[in-house]
């Protein structure tokens, strides 16, 4: 039952995909020919008692589609979907709901009229010439030359918005390319992410206080730590060995803190181009967060990573659980708690050999304490899902606000988004 559905899904993923080779053809062919093998359980379960969906045989033909016409992914119905709602929904909510069809065709034909009329009269403006008050210039003949890029109608509708590129804002001020810019940069990147932090700061306390409020008993040895790591040059302890127990002396008190930050990365299949950004939140207890709200990412544990093309081996899965700024430093850093990877026997790519997920399981100390450390901000690769893992049955006093907050086992969710999949996904296209 669970390899039909899942199956199915991955079918679903791969054939959304940008690009394609005789390689990644043959894999969503075998993906779908092994919900076939499979599908039978789903009847023996009782949940279907049979198997006759229209749109579930036209997956047979998504194959051959593909070579005969390339991805599907490019055939979108976005531009279909957006008239829809421009010129059926929109005035539809402006009418006195009666009379609905005949004042729909009134509407669309008089939107029509007025969009001929508009494009004569731009090409009419456009190929008059201004004529000069000085009357020799009058005798004189100019050929009037239409600018084609002016004249073209995509100039004239509505295109999609495209999303804001921290690259070059991280880049132009690397370059010093804005003028009186506040240092340090708010916005910053690295190979594979660009990060962006609001200049309106959420919070600015002291490290003992933060601690309190963020409950991380550690966290000025932690910041020890890091700074010892810094000036020494050596890696930042992700790894989690150096000890995490000693009063390290500080050379600051405060720190500035952040609730959120942008990040933004190429796509997955198309690396000149960005993906929108998406924003990563860290939120102390409060009404709204009984338990807080802390998204989890990977981490690289160096400031250069291969990600996305090697998946999660060599990275870290972490949560965040406070990011700052010490005040009177260069640093943007991030105190977070990881995740162990648990070994899957009888599997070179520690997934399960059914869902394809990586099982997590929280790191602690020998006192039964999580384990956290401190690390830059820049070192973060990509926001990440977790879901928790229960056994037989969960706990009856788990909430949807604090099952991940008191669960310690987690699968990675590849199925989070098309981006993430494609990474995490064990057989590369």
């Amino acid at each position: 039952f669970l390899i039909a559905v899942c199956t199915l899904v991955d079918f679903h993923y791969l054939a959304q995909a940008s690009v394609f080779t005789d390689c990644s053809l043959d894999r969503l062919m075998n993906t779908l020919q092994l919900f076939h093998d499979n599908k039978d359980a789903v009847m023996q379960a009782g949940v279907r008692d049979a198997w006759e969906i229209p749109k579930l045989e036209l997956l047979q033909s998504v194959v051959s589609n593909i070579r005969r016409s390339g991805p599907v992914i490019q055939w979108s119905a976005n531009a279909t979907e957006h008239a829809h709602i421009q010129e059926v929904k929109v005035p539809a909510w402006l009418s006195n709901n009666q009379n609905y069809y005949n004042q729909i065709t009134c509407y669309l034909d008089h939107s029509d009229k007025c969009f001929h009329f508009n494009v004569t009269t731009y090409f009419e403006t456009c190929c008059e010439g201004n004529p000069s008050e000085d009357d020799d210039n009058l005798e004189e003949e100019h050929d009037i030359e239409l600018d084609f890029n002016n004249c073209s109608l995509c100039n004239h509708m509505n295109l999609p918005c495209l999303p804001l590129n921290y690259f070059v804002i991280a880049n132009a001020l690397a370059c010093d390319s804005i003028p009186n810019a506040p240092k340090p940069h708010c916005t910053f990147s690295n190979i594979t992410t660009a990060f962006h932090l609001v200049t309106k700061l959420s919070l600015c306390m002291t490290i003992d206080n933060a601690a309190i409020l963020f409950k991380l008993p550690d966290l000025r040895s932690a910041i020890g730590e890091f700074l010892q790591c810094a000036q020494n040059h050596l890696g930042h302890p992700i790894s989690r060995v150096m000890s995490q127990d000693l009063c390290y002396p500080l050379p600051f008190d405060h720190i500035q803190i952040w609730y959120k930050i942008h990040i933004q990365q190429f796509l997955y299949h198309k690396a000149q181009d960005i993906d929108a950004p998406q924003t990563l939140r860290v939120l102390p207890t409060s009404g709204d967060h009984p338990h807080g709200l802390y998204d989890t990412v990977i981490l690289s544990p160096g400031p250069d990573s291969d990600w996305p093309w090697q998946g999660i081996e060599g990275h870290v899965v972490a949560q965040l659980r406070l990011i700052f700024h010490p005040l009177d430093t260069d640093y943007f850093t991030t105190y977070i708690q990881c995740f162990d990877v648990v070994m899957q026997p009888g599997n070179s790519g520690n997934v399960h050999p059914i869902t394809g997920m990586h099982l997590l399981r929280r790191a602690m100390k020998s006192s039964m304490e999580r384990l956290g450390s401190v690390v830059p901000i820049s070192h973060i690769c990509s926001p990440l899902h977790l879901i928790p893992k229960f056994d037989n049955e969960a706990h009856s006093h788990l909430t949807r606000e604090s099952s991940c907050e008191f669960s310690n086992n987690f699968w990675l969710n590849k199925y989070w988004s098309k981006e993430l999949y494609h990474a995490l996904s064990p057989l590369r296209l």
